[in-house]
């Protein structure tokens, strides 16, 4: 399995292995396959696939094959850091693929099965925070965006729960999008996380991933509590025309930096055009949503503070 994210790009769809009997199936997700569960005994029952869905726990297919098979084993995937790239018993495999989906035919067993390819996007790579900057100024409850007027208008509003990782999309010496989890809700104990919607497009050449830290609070229990010790409270950054770009009024974000309570991460991106600069929160407040324009580039971003 390789590392990766967004799988983009329509799918190529593969051969298909196996016999003739039963009917057609298909499942193509719109995001990356987490896990698989294979029931089996003799020959192989039934498939069941879990995959990632945006603004969403993991979402469950419908069970592809028939109800036997004594035995069950399911395969854990961690998407975005890994993604499937092959079955065994295929006849060819595809290089520097990965596996978004599957066909085939089915009955009271899997009759057949294919694959369906994508090229997988960027790398990611996971930054590290740099402790020896922080912000330090008052603030309102909204500000921004900034950047230029192109793009569709987005506002993911005041999350309830905290912001535990940020994807920046990177390509060009311009910020291609934004992606991020956040909790359920704002408490020590476990919740949900979800994942927000992307706001931009495809075509970047690197992926660079924020995690904020998380501590226990009880030691004493294996039961452990969880908080997160790093929020998020402001950003900073430059945008302007890229090399490229046959208008120079088309404005788009084109480097960013994120600042939270341990300190800074980035820039991202090329440091060139317009310098931007939200302030930052005081008082225990934090960032608790973004809003911007966005298409094919990262057009413009704002922050909603609490």
């Amino acid at each position: 399995m390789g590392s990766t994210h967004n799988l983009d790009r329509s799918p190529i769809k593969g051969e298909l292995w196996g016999g003739q009997g039963g009917r057609d199936w298909d499942y193509r997700p719109e995001n990356g396959i987490v896990e698989i569960t294979i029931q089996y005994a003799d020959a192989v029952d039934s498939l069941t696939f879990t995959h990632a869905i945006e603004n969403s726990t993991d979402n469950s297919s419908e069970k592809f094959g028939g109800r036997g098979g004594k035995l069950q084993q399911t395969i854990t995937i961690d998407w975005p850091n890994e993604y499937l790239t092959k079955i065994s018993g295929t006849i060819v495999s595809e290089k520097n693929r990965a596996i978004v989906g599957f066909f085939g035919r089915l009955g009271n067993f899997i009759d057949a099965i294919g694959v369906y390819y994508k090229d997988p996007p960027a790398p990611i790579e996971t930054t590290k925070v740099n402790t020896a900057i922080t912000l330090n100024k008052d603030i309102p409850r909204e500000v921004g965006p900034w950047g230029g007027n192109k793009g569709k208008a987005w506002d993911d509003g005041r999350l309830k729960g905290r912001i535990t990782e940020i994807d920046v999309h990177v390509g060009n010496g311009v910020i291609h999008g934004i992606h991020y989890r956040y909790e359920s809700e704002d408490s020590c104990d476990a919740s949900p996380i979800f994942l927000s919607n992307k706001h931009g497009g495809e075509g970047a050449t690197t992926i660079y991933r924020i995690k904020l830290e998380k501590e226990n609070t009880d030691h004493r229990n294996r039961n452990k509590n969880i908080c997160l010790t790093e929020d998020l409270v402001g950003i900073s950054g430059f945008y302007g025309a890229f090399d490229g770009n046959c208008c120079v009024e088309y404005q788009v974000v084109r480097s960013i930096s994120f600042y939270t309570t341990k300190g800074k991460y980035g820039p991202f991106g090329t440091e060139i055009g317009t310098f931007f600069n939200s302030p930052a929160c005081t008082n225990n407040a934090k960032v608790v949503g973004f809003h911007g324009r966005s298409g094919e580039y990262l057009d413009a971003i704002g922050i909603h503070f609490e």
